[in-house]
């Protein structure tokens, strides 16, 4: 497959060129593989399979996702919201205290907060119950999210006090998430396109390098919409590192303490992305 082919693949579905342009390796050769399996001799068949099998379009969707990340990526975020955001959110949220890993991968996300949140939950005056919500459109990517083993180069940034207290050994360097740290994780199947979020309000949503990195700026603005609707006035969404919104307006303001970090407010007080 060539990239005039993928980029013909990518269009059918609504994904953008430039997400994939570092990454599409992997991807091409994952759907020359499912074009085999389907017997498409062509890009033009196997689009036409799509049109025709729901099954086919989810699978041709699963090997174009990219699952790219690790514990406590970009060191820098997870400080802020160790030592700012997660605590203001207790003193001030109801409860529950709902938190949205959306587009969780293999978990490594949704387990870094559960092992903040039980770091900030220990230390504070009031603690309301968290729910966690991680989703994810790849079944495969959250079956390997529930058993929570991972290769050591995933926990690059996990301190060794973190490991030996959030982690077992579970073979040559691989590592498997403490039992009591997967308990009360909502892992559950959903696209961010097409299925409605979690219950509202949400205070915090983690939407980091999969929507506004892989979709084109009508998907994008589709799904974030929903994603707005369902944070509490006040909560809090983080991008990815080279994401923003797309052209708005919303009703998010950039906040200062880090550059990937938006809270939701009025549209009042809305800040125009374009």
């Amino acid at each position: 497959m060539d990239d005039g082919d993928f980029r013909t693949v990518l269009e059918f579905f609504g994904l953008a060129w430039h997400g994939y342009r570092k990454v599409r390796k992997g991807a091409k050769k994952r759907l020359s593989r499912l074009m085999a399996s389907c017997e498409a001799a062509s890009v033009r068949a196997f689009l036409e399979r799509c049109r025709q099998s729901e099954a086919i379009r989810e699978e041709a969707l699963r090997a174009l996702a990219v699952p790219i990340s690790r514990f406590f990526r970009d060191r820098r975020l997870w400080i802020v919201l160790e030592t700012e955001i997660v605590p203001g959110l207790i003193r001030w949220s109801g409860d529950p205290l709902r938190v949205w890993s959306a587009g969780c991968a293999r978990g490594e996300e949704a387990y870094s907060f559960k092992i903040l949140w039980h770091e900030v939950a220990a230390r504070a005056e009031r603690v309301p119950s968290l729910e966690l919500w991680a989703t994810d459109f790849h079944v495969g990517f959250l079956e390997a999210a529930a058993e929570g083993v991972y290769h050591r180069s995933s926990l690059r940034e996990v301190s060794s006090d973190r490991l030996s207290t959030f982690f077992v050994p579970a073979g040559e360097d691989r590592y498997a998430v403490s039992g009591f740290l997967k308990e009360g994780i909502r892992w559950r199947r959903s696209d961010l396109r097409r299925d409605p979020p979690p219950p509202s309000p949400v205070h915090l949503v983690f939407l980091r390098n999969n929507l506004l990195t892989y979709y084109e700026p009508p998907e994008q603005a589709r799904a974030l919409r929903r994603v707005v609707k369902s944070l509490v006035e006040g909560g809090f969404l983080v991008l990815g590192s080279r994401e923003r919104p797309p052209p708005g307006p919303w009703p998010l303001l950039r906040c200062a303490v880090h550059p990937h970090l938006f809270r939701k407010v009025t549209f009042w007080d809305s800040c125009r992305f374009e």
